[in-house]
Formats: structure tokens, sequence, C-alpha cells
């Protein structure tokens, strides 16, 4: 059990870490513009194009999970650790 939060501790802290760095920062600003041209798309698209709706809607998507799954590492690695620096106390 120890080794799986050292584990889940770690990775969110490399998660952290890469969120803080020049080449994360530049990653999730990237996602982010994907998210705002598929938006923004999205709005003079004919709204009979269905596989251009739905190509769209996925690159807006796609765009959004990167953070998430970035801040779901993140969370995992906070909660691990508080859940290990408990364990250790008792």
């Amino acid at each position: 059990m120890d080794d799986e939060l050292i584990a889940a501790a770690e990775l969110g802290d490399e998660a952290k870490r890469f969120l803080e760095s020049d080449l994360g920062k530049c990653l999730l600003g990237m996602a982010q513009q994907e998210v705002a041209l598929a938006q923004e798309k999205l709005e003079r698209v004919s709204p009979t194009d269905v596989e251009a709706i739905r190509a769209l809607q996925n690159q807006a998507q796609l765009g959004r999970q990167f953070e998430a799954w970035l801040l779901e590492l993140l969370d995992k690695g906070n909660n691990a650790l508080e859940v290990f620096k408990h364990s250790r106390q008792e």
C-alpha cells in the first residue's frame, strides 16, 4: 500500500513540476488554444455539417482532457501524500 501511495505522490509531484515548467506551460497553453479555436470554428460551421461539428467537438474535448489529466495526476498525488503522511503519524 505504501508503495502505491509513494508512486502516486511522486507522479503527482512530477505533474506539478511539469505544469510549472516552460514546456508544461507551453503545452497547456497550446491545449487551451485548441479549445478556443474549436469553439470559434464551431460558431461558424454549418449546423447541417455533422462531421465538422463532431470533429470540432472532439478537438475541444481533447484540449480540455489534456489539462484535466494533468490536474487529476496532481490531485491524486496530493491525496496520496496526505494519506501516506497520516498513516505514518499513526
